[in-house]
Order: C-alpha cells, then structure tokens, then sequence
C-alpha cells in the first residue's frame, strides 16, 4: 500500500503529487501549470519564492514570458477567493515573488482501498516521507516509526525504518557518523532479535555495513537475505536497486545498470529507484545516458530535489556550467532548508569552470565547526581536485578514510578524483576502503 500527503488550508484540500486542488468534495478546475505554481508555493510555504525560481521549476525547458506566471497566479487567487474578506493565501513581495502565507495541515490517503492495521500504515505513511529524501521528511518518518513503537514496542519495520532515517540523515549531512551508526545499529541489532526473517530489516542491516562499517561482504549477504525473504514486489525492486548500485560503484557498470533498470521499469513512481538510476549513469561515466535519466524521471517528479542535482552533475560533467547551475538552484529551492551538499556542488561547479576564486570562498563557507560535518569530506577533496591542489585533496581524502567518510564508498568509480588517481595514497585510501 502506497500513501501520499494530502494538505490542508482553509476550507481546501491540496494533493501536489496529483496535482488537485479541492473544497469539500469538489474539484477546482484549474490548468496544470497553475497547479504546480501553487505546489512549489505550498511545499514552501511561509517563504518568499522568486518569480526567476518559479519560471524555471514549473517550466524547466521552455523560455517563458513572466506574463504567464501571472496569469496563473491570478488563477489560483480567483480559485482560492482571496479578496477583502478572505485570508489571502498567496501574498506578492514586491521586487522579490510571491510566498505562500495560509497555516499549513496534513493528512494521509491510501493511493489503494486495501485495508491495512494501523501500525502498518504509519510505517507505510513514514515510508513516504523518506522518500522525500530530506532531512525534514526523515525527520517526519521518524515521528511516525516511534508513534508505531510507543503502541507496538517490538514491531521489528519500525525499528528497522527508524535506523534508516538516521543512515538517511547521516548521507544528508544531518548527523555525524558517531551520532547516527551506533544508534542505527542498536535498533537494528533489536529488530533483528524481534523478527529475523523481516526482509526490511535485512536491507536495513546491508546499509549499515555498506555505509557504516565498509563491511561489503557482509553488506551484500544482507541484501541476498533481504531479497530471499521478501514478500512484496515493492521491497523485491529496492533490494535489487541496491544491489545494483553496489555492482556499478565496484566497477561491474553493466551488470549493475542492468539490475536497476529491471527495478525502476517495474516500478516506474519511485523516486528512490529513479535516483539510483541516474547517479548509476553518472558513476559509469555515462552523463548523456544520467542527462536522459533525470530529466525524464523529472517529469514524474518535478520536485525531487535529488534529480536536480543529478542532472546538475551531469551537466557539469558535460561542460553546461549554466544549466547545472540552474539545476542546483532549483535544488536548493526544493530542498527547503540549508544544504551544505548542495553549495559544494556549486563550489565544485565553479572550479571545473575555472572560477577558482568562487569556488574559494565557497570552500571558506564550508569549512565546518569542530565536531560538526555537515558535508562529505570527499566532497570537498574533489573541489581541491578540480582547483589543481593535489595535496589538500589528498589529505582530505586520508582523512575521511579515518573518519570512515559513507561517501568513500563510491572511490573506485568517482571520475571527479581522476586528478588524483594515479596518486600513491590515493592508491592507499582504495586499500583501505576495500574496494
């Protein structure tokens, strides 16, 4: 069973992945266009969006006139009945865009009319707020997975799915690799004892080893497990995304590429299996095959903050400096919250331009309190790559060897390190990593 989000101003009801926009149990008849305006407005509600940002989200491959956004935004306020005794949803900020003002409220739908227990249907419900791959939507899930627990304290999905949200948090920057592994690890280690034949805890356990330990061997067992134990076709084409993923970072691209197109072809309106794809073609070095990927998973989910990026590597990759840096834009608009991430990606961007002196004050931006990493330190070796600074980019990759850094993971495949490759410690750091 699948859920959306379903949200709630005023007397209307607004599901943005559809979209629809609802009062009572009547539709509004509005244009599509307008209906995605409204969604970026309301995913960031309370914040002020640019017209320039709107353009370029809602019509991301056309050269739009601000006249149309106009007219939309007139078509939304008319459907909304905004007026002198009306809450005026949708406020103009002069010289800057538009911000969505109303208080916002949420609920959840079943996209099926099976019927499920209520435990399963917070874990399914925390399910997608993963997918929203945000720190906030782990952040959610969490919330849900511990409400699950407080009734069912030995519901092993819950444990397993709260672990995850912390290994989410840990890839997102969110949390230090001390303050996400252990936990994550002893929720795991409890969800094992409750129910070892739960597949999800097996997939669970393969990230943990894989991102936490560098244990691969034991990684890829738990994903056999995972897979053998599985019950539902869903949880079958995650397992095989991972394993996919697995195979293309240690350098079986075709085999790997295989894998995780079978499991997005099964499961097309999973932005999951869609991401995996494209940084798949981006690890193969195939950026032409990640461009096609992305932009048409876009299309299913324009606000999947992770498919711009994706493109945005790619289009680096490629030299197309000022599309990438509108991807990234968008990125950050979507993500609703500060990404350290997503500015090394632009400091990166810079210094493959050659705009070394950008890309240098971005680095001074990501230079971190003690105690705190909120960004990859093999990101920022890859910056030092691409501004000529073999040696910092070498000790920033020792380092995140010793900090046992989640993103050493894909090394062997990282066509950003090439400047560095045939170093000897960088040699060193592959041994090490064991892979």
């Amino acid at each position: 069973m699948r859920f959306r989000t379903i949200v709630r101003f005023g007397d209307f009801q607004f599901d943005p992945e559809a979209p629809l926009l609802t009062r009572g149990s009547r539709a509004l008849e509005l244009s599509p266009k307008a209906l995605q305006v409204l969604a970026v407005l309301v995913g960031n509600a309370g914040r002020v969006v640019s017209k320039d940002d709107l353009l370029n989200i809602v019509w991301p491959e056309a050269v739009v006139e601000e006249g149309n956004l106009s007219v939309h935004i007139f078509a939304l306020r008319r459907a909304l009945g905004a007026g002198a005794t009306r809450a005026e949803y949708i406020e103009t900020i002069p010289k800057r865009g538009y911000r969505f003002a109303a208080p916002l409220d949420s609920m959840h739908e079943s996209d099926t009319g099976a019927s499920a227990t209520p435990q399963r249907d917070r874990c399914s419900t925390a399910g997608h707020y993963l997918q929203q791959q945000t720190a906030g939507g782990c952040n959610r899930a969490a919330a849900e997975y511990r409400e699950c627990l407080k009734i069912e304290p030995r519901n092993a999905r819950a444990k397993a799915g709260l672990a995850n949200t912390l290994l989410f948090r840990l890839v997102l920057g969110d949390l230090s690799r001390n303050q996400a592994v252990p936990r994550a690890q002893a929720l795991l280690e409890e969800a094992n004892q409750i129910d070892p034949a739960c597949s999800d805890v097996h997939l669970s356990r393969s990230r943990l080893f894989g991102l936490g330990h560098w244990q691969w061997e034991r990684a890829h067992d738990e994903l056999q497990h995972a897979l053998d134990l599985a019950i539902h076709d869903e949880t079958r084409y995650l397992v095989g995304a991972w394993q996919g993923c697995y195979l293309v970072e240690r350098g079986e691209q075709e085999k790997g590429l295989q894998r995780l197109g079978w499991a997005n072809a099964a499961c097309p309106l999973s932005p999951f299996l869609w991401r995996f794809l494209a940084e798949a073609h981006f690890l193969a070095r195939d950026f032409s095959g990640c461009v096609a990927v992305s932009r048409k998973a876009l299309q299913l989910h324009p606000h999947c903050w992770l498919l711009h990026r994706a493109l945005g590597r790619a289009l680096t990759a490629l030299g197309e400096y000022g599309q990438a840096r509108r991807c990234y834009r968008r990125a950050t608009l979507l993500y609703n919250a500060p990404q350290a991430g997503l500015l090394a990606e632009l400091a990166y961007l810079d210094a493959a331009a050659g705009r070394k002196d950008s890309a240098g004050r971005m680095l001074g931006r990501l230079r971190l309190p003690a105690g705190r990493q909120d960004v990859s330190l093999v990101a920022i070796a890859q910056i030092h790559a691409a501004l000529g600074d073999k040696d910092r980019a070498l000790d920033c990759l020792e380092q995140a060897c010793a900090n046992r850094d989640w993103a050493l993971s894909a090394l062997k495949q990282d066509c950003r390190l090439d400047p560095v490759r045939g170093e000897r410690r960088y040699r060193k750091v592959l041994t090490e990593v064991g892979i």
